[in-house]
């Protein structure tokens, strides 16, 4: 049982859209128009930057100029789908409530290369460069928050673990203080599909697990994946001192990487990280960008979400 009917149709009209791949590639259409397009309907600025030695990375700016706090934001798609309208519009929401403490805040939306035409490290690489260009027109870590919703969450956790452990495939970048905060939304965090909540969510979630299988691979080999690729494999070890302040972690009780999400965030603690869990019920994958996208009454993954962002800085 979903929150509504309507909810409840959504899902199951997604689930059938992401139940094939190809399908859904297909039916995708770019970051290029997407977010531009969006941004105009919502009256809100924006602004394209390339990206310095990234591979064709490039940031969306959203937002006025004159802001002084930033929310660097990886969107989800499994590696090789673009933004949805739901991104740009509950982004823009999140920098609205956070207008609303007084902290003008803007967007900046990392357009990166999807696994179509790149593969693993490339995105680490533009997640890297892409907080290097932030920082590079003046913002100071502490006044970033970093952030994103599925494979944008594992691509958000990669970086963390770039900035404190290095990679040997991307320049070091190494911060003055910590990042503000690290926003973690439903991420995707195991390539693996033992855990329980698969099969108790199998038919829940607005995915399936061999289409997990499928995206996984397309974007690295078996042989690729490690601690910065599967964040929830690694040991405690690995977090500790990471570069940020706050982290919240939140997800659906009905999604299929609800277990393995929930040991994540066990890791974090273990290492001493100021993490906050939160468990939303009868939601699904990314369920707040869901609700953005189709208007339908939202539920604790936005309030919750918002409530954590009004409370960083």
């Amino acid at each position: 049982m979903s929150r509504s009917e309507a909810h409840e149709a959504r899902n199951t009209t997604l689930r059938e859209v992401f139940s094939n791949r190809d399908t859904a590639k297909a039916g995708a259409t770019a970051d290029a128009i997407v977010i531009p397009n969006r941004a105009r309907l919502l009256a809100l600025s924006h602004e394209v930057q390339d990206v310095p030695n990234s591979d064709g990375a490039k940031i969306h700016w959203i937002g006025g100029t004159a802001a002084d706090k930033v929310i660097l934001y990886f969107h989800g798609g499994g590696y090789g789908l673009p933004a949805f309208d739901g991104h740009v519009i509950f982004l823009s929401q999140c920098a609205e409530k956070l207008k609303s403490q007084g902290h003008n805040t803007r967007v900046a939306l990392l357009e990166y290369g999807l696994t179509t035409a790149k593969k693993y490290p490339t995105q680490f690489i533009q997640a890297t460069e892409g907080l290097r260009t932030v920082l590079s027109t003046g913002y100071r870590p502490e006044n970033v928050i970093v952030g994103g919703d599925s494979c944008g969450g594992n691509m958000a956790l990669a970086l963390i673990s770039i900035l404190r452990h290095g990679h040997p495939d991307i320049q070091p970048l190494n911060l003055a203080r910590p990042l503000a905060g690290l926003l973690l939304i439903s991420a995707w965090v195991n390539f693996k599909s033992s855990s329980q909540s698969y099969a108790l969510n199998e038919t829940r979630d607005i995915h399936m697990k061999q289409q997990m299988h499928e995206w996984a691979t397309d974007f690295c080999t078996e042989e690729e994946r490690n601690n910065y690729t599967e964040p929830a494999e690694a040991p405690s070890s690995w977090f500790k001192e990471i570069p940020v302040s706050k982290i919240l972690n939140i997800f659906g009780s009905y999604e299929l990487f609800r277990d393995d999400i929930v040991k994540l965030g066990r890791v974090l603690k273990q290492a001493g990280a100021n993490v906050m869990d939160v468990e939303c019920p009868m939601q699904v994958h990314i369920d707040c960008v869901l609700d953005a996208q189709t208007g339908l009454e939202v539920g604790p993954m936005s309030t919750e979400t918002w409530r954590w962002l009004e409370g960083v800085f």
